[in-house]
C-alpha cells in the first residue's frame, strides 16, 4: 500500500495543531515536576523522534540527552520479547532522575521492560511521558506519568508512529478505518 491509498482510507484524530499544543502542555508539567532538577531523557526510538524533537527544546531544566533502542515487534508484529538494539549509557542512568519518551503507550510490554532495565541500571528514578495513550478494555502493564493525548483502541499512524513502515513522517495522527483492533 502506499501512502496515498492509506490517507485515503484513513481519518485524521489529532491534527498537527493539537498535538503541538498537547506537546506544550507535557512540556509544562515537565518543568514543573523537574524544576531545578538535572534529569536524564532518553527518546525511544524510532517513534519519538518527532515528539522528542519538539519536546525537548522546550525544557527549560537540566538535562542529559541520549536514547533507547528497544522493540518487541518483529515485522509488525508484536511479540512478548523486548530486543534491545541499543542501551544508554551507564554514566548517564546510575542515581540519575531519567525521563523516558515515547511515542505511544499501548499495552506496556515494552516500557515496563525498559523501566526495569533502567532501575537496574541504577536509576535513582524514572519517569515516563507518552504522546499518545491508546485506551485499551485490559489492564496495562504499566502508565505515564506524563501523557499528552488519548487515542481509541485502533491502529493509529503518523507523527512518528507508522503503517507497515510507512507514515511516520505525516504531520498529523490517523486512525486507519479498516483493521478493527
Amino acid at each position: 500500500m502506499n501512502l496515498k491509498e492509506l490517507i485515503s482510507n484513513s481519518t485524521i484524530l489529532y491534527s498537527y495543531q493539537e498535538i503541538i499544543e498537547a506537546i506544550n502542555n507535557i512540556a509544562d508539567e515537565c518543568n514543573e515536576r523537574f524544576e531545578g532538577q538535572s534529569v536524564t531523557v532518553l527518546p525511544v526510538m524510532k517513534g519519538a523522534l518527532p515528539f522528542s524533537g519538539h519536546l525537548i527544546p522546550m525544557l527549560n531544566f537540566h538535562l542529559e540527552l541520549d536514547y533507547i533502542h528497544a522493540t518487541r515487534y518483529i515485522q509488525n508484529a508484536g511479540t512478548n520479547q523486548v530486543r534491545w538494539l541499543y542501551e544508554p549509557n551507564i554514566e548517564h542512568i546510575k542515581n540519575k532522575t531519567v525521563l523516558i519518551l515515547d511515542d505511544i503507550l499501548d499495552v506496556g510490554i515494552t516500557l515496563t521492560c525498559i523501566k526495569k532495565k533502567l532501575i537496574d541500571l541504577g536509576a535513582k528514578e524514572v519517569w515516563v511521558a507518552v504522546l499518545f495513550d491508546k485506551q485499551l478494555r485490559i489492564k496495562k502493564s504499566t502508565k505515564a506519568d506524563f501523557v499528552s493525548l488519548d487515542v481509541p483502541d485502533k491502529y493509529v499512524y503518523g507523527f512518528g508512529l507508522d503503517f507497515e513502515g510507512i507514515g511516520r513522517n505525516i504531520q498529523h495522527l490517523y486512525a486507519y478505518n479498516k483493521i478493527n483492533n
